[in-house]
C-alpha cells in the first residue's frame, strides 16, 4: 500500500481511523474486558454486555456519520468525510461479533480465533489492495476495512456459533458499567496519546507529515498491536483465571516481561540500525524522510517494553481505576511533549518520546513492585536475560552494518547479512543462558518433531496391516 498511495493520501486514510478509533473506545464501554475478567459469567451479564455495546454503537455510528464533514473541514480535506463515513459502517456490524470475540478469550479459545482473524485479513487486505490498485486511492483502505469486519462478524456466527448472545436485557447494567466507565477511561487516554502525533503533526505540519511519521511509526506499532495484542489477549486471560484462584500473578507477569523483551529488543534494536534498508525495503524510495523516524520510535519502543503488560496485569488484579490514572498521567504527558516539539520538526517529536518513555517505565515498574510480591532484583533479572542476547545479536550485526553500510546502491545485502548476524548472535547467546524464549521453542521444535514421528510411526504399522 505505501508504493500505491502518497504519504497524503496515507495520512488522510491515518487521521480518519485515529477518529474512528477514538470513538470505538467508547463504543466498547470496557464491556469485553468485563466479560473476560468477571468471576462468574451468566447469560444475564452476557446479555446486557451485548445490549449496552450494540446500543452505545449504533448511536456513536449515527453521530460521527453526521459529524463527519466538519471533521473534514477542521483538516481542509474534503476527502476525510467520505472516508469517515465509510468507516462507520464497522460500528454496525461490531457488536454482533465483539461479544462472541470476548467469550473465546475467556475461554482460551484460541484456535477459533486465529481461522476467524486469518479470513479476516485475508478479505481485507486482499480487496484493499485490489481497490488501490484500481485506483480508487485512500478510499480503499476505508472499504478493505468494512469488508474485513463483515467477515470476522461472518466467521464469529458460523465457526463460533454456540457463542452466539441469544436476546438483550440490562438486568446488570450495574456492575457491568461500573467496571466499564473505569476501564474506557483507561482506553480513552490510551488511544488519545495514540492519536495525538497525528491530530498534532496533521495540525500543525501537515497531513504528508502525518504519513510520514505513520511509516516511520509503523514497524513499532505494527509490533506492538499485532505482536503484543496477540501476547496481551492470552495473558489477559492468564492472569485473569490466575487471579480468581487466588494465586500470585507477579512471577508469570516478569516472565511474560522476559518472553516479550527476548522477542521485541532485538527486532526494535535491528529496526533502529537498519533504519535506512529497512524503509526503503517495506516501503518504498518516498518514504526516506521517515527513516529518522524509525530510528528513534524504535529505541522508545524497546524502553516501553520494559513495561508493556502493566494495563493487562492491573486490569486482571481488580485495580482498573488505577490503571486508568496511570494511563491518564502517562498519555498526558506524552500529548505535552508532542505539542511543544510539533512546532520543531518531525526528528524532534520522535527523539521527545525516548525520555519519556524512560520516565513512564521507570514509574511504572516502581508502582508494579510496590502492588505485587515483585522484587527490584527480580524485575532486574526478568530483563537481564533479553539484554545479553540483544547486545549478543546487536554486537556482530553493527560490525556488517559498518562493513556493507547501507545506500542508494546496497539495500538487500547489507540487510540479508545484518538480519542473518542479529538472527545467529541472538539464537547462539539464547541457547547458552538458557532464555526462556529459547527454551518456548525448543520444546515447541521437540514438541512437533516427536509428534512428526508419531504419525510416520502410526502410518508405518497401518501399511503393514
Amino acid at each position: 500500500m505505501s508504493r500505491l498511495l502518497t504519504p497524503k493520501e496515507i495520512g488522510v486514510y491515518s487521521v480518519a481511523l485515529t477518529f474512528l478509533n477514538v470513538v470505538h473506545m467508547l463504543r466498547d464501554l470496557g464491556t469485553s474486558d468485563y466479560l473476560v475478567q468477571v468471576p462468574e459469567l451468566d447469560n444475564a451479564t452476557a446479555r446486557t454486555a451485548f445490549t449496552i455495546n450494540l446500543c452505545i454503537a449504533w448511536f456513536l455510528a449515527i453521530v460521527l456519520f453526521f459529524a463527519s464533514p466538519l471533521l473534514a473541514d477542521f483538516f481542509s480535506e474534503p476527502g476525510l468525510s467520505t472516508v469517515l463515513r465509510i468507516l462507520t459502517l464497522t460500528f454496525f456490524l461490531l457488536p454482533i461479533g465483539a461479544t462472541i470475540n470476548a467469550i473465546l478469550v475467556r475461554e482460551m479459545e484460541f484456535a477459533l480465533r486465529f481461522k476467524i482473524n486469518l479470513f479476516q485479513v485475508l478479505v481485507q487486505n486482499g480487496l484493499t489492495v485490489l481497490l488501490a490498485f484500481c485506483g480508487f486511492g485512500y478510499y480503499s483502505l476505508a472499504w478493505g476495512a468494512v469488508a474485513g469486519m463483515a467477515t470476522a462478524v461472518c466467521g464469529c456466527l458460523f465457526w463460533a456459533g454456540h457463542y452466539r448472545i441469544r436476546g438483550v436485557g440490562l438486568s446488570q447494567w450495574r456492575p457491568v458499567t461500573h467496571f466499564g466507565v473505569q476501564k474506557t477511561a483507561e482506553t480513552v487516554m490510551n488511544q488519545l496519546g495514540g492519536a495525538a502525533p497525528d491530530f498534532v503533526i496533521g495540525r500543525v505540519l501537515g497531513l504528508a507529515e502525518v504519513g510520514l511519521f505513520s511509516r516511520g511509526y509503523g514497524l513499532v506499532r505494527m509490533f506492538r498491536q499485532n505482536v503484543m495484542g496477540a501476547v496481551a489477549t492470552v495473558s489477559y486471560s492468564t492472569f485473569a483465571r490466575l487471579y480468581r484462584e487466588g494465586k500470585d500473578v507477579s512471577a508469570p507477569y516478569l516472565h511474560s516481561i522476559t518472553l516479550i523483551t527476548g522477542l521485541g529488543w532485538p527486532f526494535l534494536a535491528f529496526s533502529s540500525l537498519m533504519a535506512y534498508p529497512v524503509i526503503h525495503i517495506f516501503f518504498g524510495d518516498q518514504w526516506e524522510a521517515s527513516v529518522p523516524i524509525l530510528r528513534f520510535m524504535a529505541i522508545a519502543g524497546a524502553i516501553g517494553l520494559t513495561v508493556i503488560q502493566f494495563q493487562t496485569l492491573l486490569t486482571s488484579i481488580g485495580r482498573v481505576g488505577l490503571s486508568s490514572l496511570c494511563t491518564a498521567i502517562m498519555q498526558s504527558a506524552t500529548i505535552a511533549m508532542l505539542v511543544v516539539t510539533a512546532f520543531i520538526s518531525l526528528k524532534a517529536i520522535a527523539i521527545g518520546f525516548i525520555p519519556v518513555a524512560c520516565a513512564q517505565a521507570i514509574a511504572i515498574a516502581t508502582l508494579i513492585i510496590r502492588l505485587t510480591p515483585a522484587t527490584p532484583a527480580a524485575y532486574l533479572r526478568a530483563l537481564l536475560p533479553s539484554a545479553i542476547v540483544t547486545l549478543a545479536g546487536l554486537l556482530p550485526t553493527l560490525c556488517i552494518h559498518n562493513l556493507l553500510t547501507p545506500g542508494p546502491d546496497a539495500i538487500w545485502w547489507p540487510t540479508i547479512a545484518a538480519g542473518l548476524a542479529m538472527l545467529s548472535g541472538c539464537l547462539i547467546a539464547g541457547a547458552l543462558i538458557g532464555h526462556p524464549l529459547w527454551i518456548e521453542l525448543r520444546d515447541f521444535v521437540v514438541k512437533r518433531l516427536g509428534a512428526n514421528r508419531d504419525r510416520a510411526r502410526d502410518n508405518a504399522d497401518h501399511a503393514v496391516d
